[in-house]
């Protein structure tokens, strides 16, 4: 496992598209770079869903009464999945 093992696999923490590079290609049978593959992947189908679900209900919320917190709430949401994803990256980029 080289550092460009290590650099792909946090940039697909960090980005996503990287993970499903991994995840379509022969890259997910090394087993460090498939596993954390498959884990960034769900991570960031997990975050969409996270962000679609949430813009969602916001918009239902201010269809019936404009609420200017709900906009920070969501703001705040991102921004601490963009942490968790800095952090998972971090993680796999200083760990085997």
């Amino acid at each position: 496992m080289g550092i460009k093992d290590k650099l792909l696999v946090s940039s697909a923490y960090l980005f996503g598209v990287p993970a499903l590079y991994i995840v379509l290609t022969d890259s997910r049978k090394k087993e460090y770079i498939g596993g954390h593959g498959a884990a960034a992947f769900r991570l960031w189908v997990i975050f969409f869903v996270i962000f679609f679900a949430l813009r969602f209900f916001v918009n239902l919320i201010w269809s019936y009464k404009y609420i200017p917190q709900l906009g920070y709430f969501e703001l705040l949401v991102v921004v601490g999945m963009g942490i968790y994803a800095l952090f998972a990256a971090s993680k796999s980029l200083i760990n085997r």
